[in-house]
């Protein structure tokens, strides 16, 4: 049996003691990696809580109710620095991919304690493919919040934040559609996360030059 609060005792308690050590963006990109941590181990219970609930087998639910719970954890506190801080683009997009990145971290440890870490592939995959689509999700977060964050966007606010969390969330349920489905799909479902960072690498490059 895996008990998921002694994984997440393991790797935060470090982590809240650099917070005392550590200042500026370092210590926020911190808080934040801790906040992604939390989702995760929030988000294993809620999800399986759902599925039950629903009676649906792991497989479906990792299609219809899990990219809805996850995504769901992973905006709470983008959103919340948002509104108490109103952060500068560079940070909320730093903060974004910290939680997203805090997220697959917690989420790996725990699949890999489950199923063994023998097989360096399988755990390599794992680490390079979930850490890029968490990734993906909180980058694609946080470039749209930056942008429905802008004044003259303002009357988007509400709209534009459910639009783009109903986004992240379809990009999520599809990549868990193909890596859950035959041999051929997966390796496109593998390849979709490292397409999109691409795409979103060219964007910041091309049409975003503000972006350091």
């Amino acid at each position: 049996m895996i008990y998921l609060e002694s994984i997440f005792i393991a790797i935060t308690a470090p982590l809240f003691i650099a917070l005392f050590l550590i200042r500026g963006e370092t210590q926020r990109f911190i808080g934040f990696f801790i906040c992604g941590l939390t989702a995760s181990l929030l988000g294993a219970y809620i999800n399986n809580f759902l599925a039950l609930a629903a009676g649906m087998p792991a497989s479906e639910a990792a299609v219809k109710l899990t990219p809805i719970s996850e995504e769901f954890l992973k905006t709470i506190p983008i959103l919340f620095y948002m509104a108490v801080v109103n952060p500068k683009r560079d940070s909320l997009i730093t903060a974004a991919l910290a939680v997203g990145l805090g997220f697959a971290t917690f989420e790996n440890v725990c699949l890999l304690t489950q199923a063994g870490a023998s097989d360096f592939l399988f755990a390599l995959l794992r680490g390079l493919v979930a850490g890029v689509t968490h990734a993906v999700c909180a980058a694609l977060l946080g470039y749209g919040l930056v942008f429905i964050s802008d004044k003259k966007y303002s009357h988007l606010l509400f709209p534009g934040t459910l639009g783009i969390f109903c986004a992240v969330t379809v990009f999520h349920a599809t990549y868990n559609l193909l890596v859950t489905a035959d041999k051929g799909w997966q390796g496109v479902g593998y390849a979709l996360p490292l397409l999109m960072t691409f795409v979103i690498l060219l964007w910041r490059k091309r049409i975003d030059p503000k972006m350091k």
